[in-house]
């Protein structure tokens, strides 16, 4: 799995486990669901400032968010 992939996969486990729906987390971080819906689908990477939207819109502080990335992605090139 590639990395923007695998970002996007920990972004719609943590939505889901919330009970969020992708309109839902995307209307709550204040972004375009359809540009929420590609970071999810590893077609976008998200910036510092998303990152930081959505942490907020999971109730999470954005160095949680970016450990849990961290944790589970491989960044190794």
């Amino acid at each position: 799995m590639i990395q923007a992939e695998a970002v996007g996969h920990i972004l719609q486990v943590l939505r889901k486990k919330k009970g969020l729906t992708q309109e839902q987390l995307s209307g709550l971080a204040t972004l375009d669901r359809t540009h929420y819906s590609k970071i999810e689908r590893g077609l976008r990477n998200p910036t510092i400032d998303t990152v930081f939207k959505i942490a907020s819109a999971l109730d999470m502080k954005p160095h949680e968010l970016v450990k849990i990335i961290e944790e589970n992605v491989d960044f190794r090139f």
